[in-house]
């Protein structure tokens, strides 16, 4: 005989979200790197598209928040489906600032948060964060750098490797009408395929935030 599936009450539900909401996110393959694996940044990109940009500025316009907000909730919603339910500390770098530190990015499934309540998360976590020096570094790092020189610069953005020493960076910017997404990893910290992942997946987590999100931050 097959259990009836009872629906979960109010408590039970809370309890539950409350649950992967404080589960920390390690989104690294491997915590201490060997000798076996050489340490080194190389960089992974998401491909450019008109459909992309254009979807990130209608979103911008339409929900009445910052870019990055857009974007970090489409990073909580993409690593939540490649690595998991919780929460994942991020250092944020964006136009709006310093360098926010240790943000804590829930990172949530459509069967734990709407795209509503993603983007409602990303902003209050925003909105708390503080410029001061956290204890130890955050694995992964938000850069976003906003509208940057084209190729004619001597050392164009995307060939200039991070210097901050985080496992992952997440590199947004834009140049020539297209926004352009860069993902710097730490070779001794992650599998070439989980970051082929996360690229692979961001862009379907971005049009679920620009498609399904409400004004309601």
């Amino acid at each position: 005989m097959v259990a009836s599936q009872l629906p979960m009450t109010a408590k039970e539900a809370f309890n539950a979200v409350t649950e992967f909401a404080l589960a920390t996110i390690h989104i690294v393959d491997y915590d201490a790197p060997d000798a076996a694996r050489p340490a080194g940044m190389v960089r992974l990109s998401t491909p450019d598209t008109e459909e992309l940009t254009a979807e990130l500025d209608g979103a911008t316009e339409y929900l009445g928040v910052p870019a990055d907000e857009i974007l970090l909730a489409a990073l909580a919603r993409t690593i939540a489906k490649t690595l998991g339910d919780g929460t994942v500390l991020v250092d944020v770098a964006s136009e709006r600032g310093s360098l926010l530190d240790a943000v804590p990015l829930v990172c949530a499934t459509t069967q734990q948060s709407d795209a509503t309540d993603v983007l409602r998360g990303v902003h209050h976590a925003l909105a708390s964060a503080t410029e001061s020096a956290a204890d130890g570094m955050s694995e992964a790092y938000f850069n976003y750098l906003g509208e940057v020189p084209d190729d004619s610069v001597p050392v164009p953005v995307q060939e200039t490797p991070p210097g901050l020493g985080h496992a992952l960076e997440m590199r947004v910017y834009r140049t020539a009408d297209l926004v352009h997404i860069d993902w710097w990893y730490d070779t001794s910290h992650f599998e070439p395929y989980t970051v082929e992942e996360l690229a692979e997946q961001f862009p379907r987590a971005l049009y679920e935030m620009t498609t399904d999100a409400l004004p309601a931050v």
